[in-house]
């Protein structure tokens, strides 16, 4: 049974809290505390803001975004400061326009967080929250071409010895409209990142929908295909594009311009975590795919979660792979998603942008509204949250009926008659409300550096939540040696928005094309951090970074 407490304390949350205040005063109650299955969680407090400048550019002269996903790796606590390096992944660049052949990337930074436990509404701390850039990871695949952020090919793919057929773009001149020798690239929109501990990583795709593996250098070492019914098909045969067309010939268009059955367009695996101990992956669609609903945008909250085993390798490292190993699909469980009211009283899921594991069968998940927030004619979000779901009583739907290439639906009616009713074979998830974004009583504890307070709604200042926000990381209040563990059931949940490289003074293509975009209501959107305070369900050994 979940039970929601707004501004109540939890029994759990008092005995940590009262060690830090003084003998006769009350603990402070958390903006909101959860008890998903059993297992209690508390949001406490918001701890922290911060920014990076929408015209931050990289090594190679390219204008930084980072909020399509988020790990923070060696935290350590230094004195009144905590440090660590942050890995910042972008989705497939500079897109407003149609997307580009730009190369799929991951940045890392230093990351450095103060801690202002005394700030308030009535006086808000200033961004409390540094990054400094450090170096950027540009992907390849197999053979070691450059990826890119094309929408891919409306049929075929490409395909390597060991690999299944990916995605991929065929391109004229230098697929950004200007003159060159044309090339054919594997796509990539890549939305979750795991780095594992001797800097190899695992990003999970949105166009396929796939996962890959890539070396710490970047070179891809392995590529996972879903199950068949998330493989979106047209007209009978596999077709990975996703209607986004290239912003040298925005005619090509596919026919029909959504999938028959699959994963819908822009909708793919935007949810990836781990187990801590590296031999668990799971990755979660954005929401129902086409023949479970996804069709609808009110009825597509029946999404899924996968599971797959990874080989160990021959190493004392449990947390290190064998580069050649390869996944095993193991599970599938059926995910809903939120609902809620939008501004013109209609009834719409909120798709998920984020997962991160706390334990074998509880995980954290992002799901939100969409074109709200700065950046959008609406400045108002109704839905932003970080939710708990819990498949302890969720049925595995693993197997030949639900993961069919063709007829592979979960819900009645299929994409004819799409539908979010669960046959009564298939217990989904349990989906637990927690952290709610848009609660200015914890926002407006914090301000931009121009003084704007932190908020959801109007007005429209710096200080405004963007649209997006797609990235977690979770890390300990109270690290032990090695930064992975904790003394105590508190830590700080790092979140990030994308900010879709919208900027008033961009780069792309190695420096040497200069935009600006000009979509949004606001010249540039920042890509801003928040930070939650929060207490885990005692003894919860979640993944840290």
């Amino acid at each position: 049974m979940v039970s929601l407490k707004q501004l109540a304390v939890a029994s759990f949350v008092s005995s940590v809290a009262t060690a830090s205040v003084r003998r006769g005063a009350a603990p402070p109650a958390p903006a909101s505390s959860v008890t998903c299955n059993g297992k209690a969680y508390a949001y406490n407090n918001l701890a922290g803001f911060g920014s990076l400048a929408s015209d931050a550019r990289d090594q190679y002269g390219d204008t930084i975004s980072i909020g399509s996903s988020m790990v923070i790796r060696d935290w350590k606590k230094a004195g009144k400061k905590y440090k660590g390096t942050m890995y910042g992944l972008p989705d497939r660049g500079w897109n407003t326009n149609g997307t580009q052949n730009t190369i799929p990337r991951v940045h890392i930074f230093d990351l450095t967080f103060t801690p202002a436990p005394d700030a308030s509404v009535a006086k808000p701390a200033g961004p409390n929250i540094e990054f400094d850039y450090k170096r950027t990871i540009l992907l390849s695949g197999p053979d070691g071409k450059p990826m890119t952020g094309l929408d891919p090919d409306f049929t075929g793919g490409y395909t390597y010895t060991g690999f299944p057929t990916m995605p991929a773009a065929t391109y004229p001149g230098d697929g950004f409209g200007g003159p060159g020798p044309g090339d054919k690239r594997i796509s990539l929109d890549a939305e979750g990142l795991v780095v594992l501990d001797d800097g190899s990583f695992w990003i999970s795709d949105e166009y396929g929908p796939f996962v890959y593996q890539f070396d710490s250098k970047g070179n891809m070492l392995s590529a996972i295909q879903p199950p068949d019914a998330l493989l979106p098909i047209r007209k009978g045969q596999v077709s990975f594009n996703s209607n986004t067309p290239p912003i040298y010939d925005h005619s090509l268009v596919p026919t029909p311009a959504d999938p028959d059955h699959g994963r819908q367009n822009n909708q793919g695996f935007e949810g990836l975590s781990i187990s801590p101990d590296g031999t668990t992956l799971w990755v979660l669609l954005q929401s129902a795919a086409r023949q479970d609903g996804g069709a609808s945008s009110s009825k597509r909250r029946n999404t899924r979660l996968l599971k797959y085993s990874l080989a160990r390798a021959s190493s004392n490292n449990k947390n290190k792979h064998d580069p050649t190993a390869q996944a095993t699909y193991k599970a599938e469980y059926v995910v809903p998603l939120p609902t809620f009211q939008n501004a013109e009283g209609k009834t719409r899921v909120a798709a998920q942008s984020e997962l991160h594991y706390v334990s074998d069968t509880q995980f954290l998940v992002l799901p939100r509204d969409s074109s709200v927030g700065r950046g959008t004619a609406d400045p108002l979000s109704r839905y932003r949250h970080v939710d708990v779901i819990d498949i302890a009583a969720a049925t595995d739907i693993k197997g030949a009926k639900y993961d069919d290439i063709a007829n592979g639906n979960i819900t009645a009616g299929g994409i004819v008659d799409a539908s979010d009713k669960l046959p009564p074979s298939i217990t989904p998830a349990t989906l637990c409300p927690f952290i709610d974004y848009n609660l200015n009583t914890e926002l407006s504890k914090f301000a931009t550096a121009s003084g704007d307070a932190v908020h959801n709604g109007l007005p429209v200042n710096l200080g405004l939540l963007n649209e997006k926000w797609e990235a977690l990381a979770l890390v300990p209040v109270n690290p032990n040696a090695n930064g992975k563990g904790c003394d105590g059931d508190e830590y700080y949940l790092f979140t990030l928005s994308d900010n879709d490289f919208i900027t008033n003074n961009g780069y792309a293509n190695f420096g040497k094309i200069k935009f600006v975009d000009d979509t949004a209501t606001v010249p540039f959107l920042d890509s801003q951090a928040l930070v939650f305070k929060v207490t885990l369900p005692r003894g919860s050994k979640p993944l840290v970074g």
